[in-house]
């Protein structure tokens, strides 16, 4: 959980970029950081929900047979 709150604070800190952009980039921002927080907590406190690493695995695992 600690993972979670820590890589949440350093997307917060490109806050600065974001700030100075049109409104719709600042909506979408925190889409992708609510998105972001809630997804990593399911994954943290819920055996069953798949961790983002396990779904990058799940998409490119072709990738993985081609390489070896």
């Amino acid at each position: 959980m600690i993972a979670v709150l820590l890589f949440a604070g350093l997307y917060l800190m490109d806050w600065s970029s974001v700030r100075s952009s049109k409104k719709t980039i600042r909506r979408i921002y925190f889409v992708i950081l609510l998105f972001y927080l809630v997804w990593n907590t399911l994954a943290v406190s819920w055996a069953g929900w798949p961790n983002p690493n396990d779904m990058i695995q799940f998409i490119f695992g072709w990738a993985d047979r081609i390489t070896q």
